[in-house]
């Protein structure tokens, strides 16, 4: 008899989840969404966002399907989000700090030596502090922001070995056009040269940079091991990536579909993290049999030369410090 009972409820419960799931699935209606970001087939990111895209088509019963300009077809990562505001992309996978354009903020993500490990993003990230953060980014931006991925550690890369702050002295160094990286390396004595991501690789063929800095997954999957020699472990940023909507746009959505969005956005980049943290040592490994020479800098000189930035940013004091309390 208590089987039966059990065996009852359970049937139950199944069909109360397909009847809310139709009824939820009808409330979308049919619409295909412009997905863009600006890394290569095969890359960590690439691969995240087709799982999003796969889940958004599932959970939507094929109402929802997705379009993905992987590889900066559709232009740059700043072109990508612009579009965002004028509706030919919908979602743009990118690291939080690139929203800084819009308002200082989004650059916490960014700011040097704030995360200390993997633990601390996930518990940063992945808790009240991250859901706050999130909230208010969109709040002050006009971006909504689902997710956080684990992108690793950034690192130096440079055709000779940079072991001391000094050794930074006039190397022009590629970073990102924003403001919180170009002062990190200003401070840190290099020649900070903005650019966008999809022109880094030709700079460095043709001598106009001598150097760039991001995450081991972006300088093995864009080929920099073919035009640099070295990669410093200086791990001065543990970023974050993300799906971005335009939050008036995501507004318009029906809740069946916000709901649907949130879930298997964050799922995804969930499952990108894992991924990151399994390849992590693997790249260094790739990175070293193309020929390339891997230098672990002594990291208290960088730090100390980066005390300054706090008083440069003062609008991040109270989120920097929240981020930090975080154990």
């Amino acid at each position: 008899m208590k089987s039966t009972l059990t065996a009852m409820l359970a049937t139950t419960a199944c069909l109360s989840l397909i009847a809310f799931s139709s009824a939820a699935s009808a409330e979308i209606t049919e619409k295909r969404l412009q997905f863009a970001h600006v890394y290569p087939e095969g890359n960590i990111w690439n691969q995240t966002t087709e799982r999003f895209a796969a889940a958004i088509t599932e959970r939507t019963e094929g109402k929802v399907t997705v379009s993905i300009a992987a590889g900066g077809t559709t232009g740059s990562w700043e072109e990508a989000i612009e579009a965002l505001q004028i509706g030919t992309n919908d979602v743009v996978l990118e690291s939080i700090g690139t929203l800084d354009r819009y308002d200082p903020l989004p650059g916490v993500e960014a700011f040097p030596y704030l995360i200390r490990d993997l633990d601390h993003f996930r518990a940063v990230y992945y808790g009240p502090v991250g859901e706050a953060f999130s909230d208010e980014v969109a709040e002050r931006t006009g971006f909504k922001i689902v997710g956080a991925g684990y992108r690793g550690a950034r690192k130096l890369s440079a055709n000779r070995a940079v072991e001391t702050v000094e050794d930074l002295a006039g190397v022009r160094l590629r970073v990102p056009p924003l403001r919180m990286y170009t002062r990190t390396w200003e401070l840190l004595g290099a020649s900070a040269v903005p650019m966008a991501a999809t022109e880094i690789f030709t700079a460095l063929q043709q001598g106009v940079i001598d150097g760039q800095e991001n995450p081991l997954e972006f300088i093995h999957s864009f080929r920099f091991y073919e035009v640099q020699s070295h990669v410093m472990d200086t791990d001065h940023v543990i970023g974050a990536m993300t799906f971005i909507f335009d939050k008036a746009r995501f507004d318009s959505f029906s809740p069946a579909l916000q709901e649907i969005l949130i879930e298997e956005g964050r799922n995804a980049m969930l499952w990108g993290t894992d991924q990151m943290i399994e390849r992590e040592n693997e790249y260094r490994d790739l990175l070293e049999a193309e020929g390339v020479t891997l230098v672990s800098p002594d990291l208290e000189p960088f730090r100390e030369a980066l005390v300054p930035i706090r008083e440069e940013f003062p609008d991040l004091a109270e989120w920097v410090a929240r981020f930090e309390a975080v154990e």
